[in-house]
């Protein structure tokens, strides 16, 4: 009876509580917020150095295309490297687990005994995880190494996403030059990525507690900043040249 308690709270926290957030989504907000924040700042420089929505429309494109696939590139490098490294430490450690297997159930039994069970509880919860080589292993990594249960996730669909959700981010402070040309065509790219930024800002609480609007906020001052510096330093290089 404590077992099958144990093993249904186990599925539980495993399978269906991080489900509801998950990596794709991480990634999903990862790539909207740096496409926003990068495509911001660089339309926002050139539009502050040239007055022709042309040039502002073309240097907007190339950082969004660029960002896309350096961004997608480098997620997806980034989440194979950590499978890769991830495989081989579940490798070494189903390795010791046959080769040392009283050690490992002793490591098993000490991580349980710090959570607070003891007695004939403990060892039920002992014999039911190594009864299993893959729970065992499992266990192992998740609670001596750390690995979180987003680790299997498909480094292709990790790049995938991060670059679509770059390229989708970086067209908001874009598309408004396409109708409105400087100056004023930076005032409604601002209106529009600042509307942006804080939705998605708000949208990570889906997989933090943080509040909504304090998020939204913070992504709106982070998007602002760095556009305020590139539009300042085109502004400069504007009328140096004019000079």
């Amino acid at each position: 009876m404590v077992i099958e308690a144990f093993r249904r709270e186990y599925d539980h926290h495993t399978e269906q509580v991080h489900a509801a957030g998950g990596p794709s989504i991480r990634d999903l907000m990862l790539g909207l917020n740096d496409g926003l924040v990068a495509s911001f700042a660089v339309t926002s420089g050139v539009a502050g150095a040239f007055s022709v929505a042309s040039v502002v429309i073309m240097a907007g494109i190339s950082e969004m295309l660029g960002g896309a696939v350096a961004m997608g590139l480098a997620a997806f490098a980034s989440a194979r490297a950590q499978h890769e490294f991830y495989q081989s430490e579940i490798k070494r450690e189903r390795e010791e687990i046959a080769r040392w297997p009283e050690r490992e159930r002793e490591e098993i039994r000490g991580i349980y005994r710090n959570k607070g069970f003891s007695g004939a509880l403990l060892e039920q919860i002992i014999a039911h995880i190594t009864a299993d080589p893959a729970r065992w292993s499992d266990v192992m990594m998740r609670e001596e190494l750390g690995f979180g249960s987003d680790i299997g996730e498909s480094p292709l669909r990790s790049g995938l996403t991060v670059g679509i959700a770059y390229l989708l981010g970086a067209m908001a402070p874009v598309l408004p030059y396409l109708f409105v040309a400087p100056p004023l065509g930076i005032a409604v790219s601002a209106i529009a990525t600042v509307t942006v930024l804080f939705g998605v800002g708000a949208a990570k609480t889906l997989i933090t507690a943080r509040s909504w609007w304090r998020s939204g906020l913070e992504s709106m001052a982070i998007g602002i900043a760095a556009a305020a510096v590139t539009f300042g330093a085109g502004a400069l290089f504007a009328s140096r040249r004019g000079g």
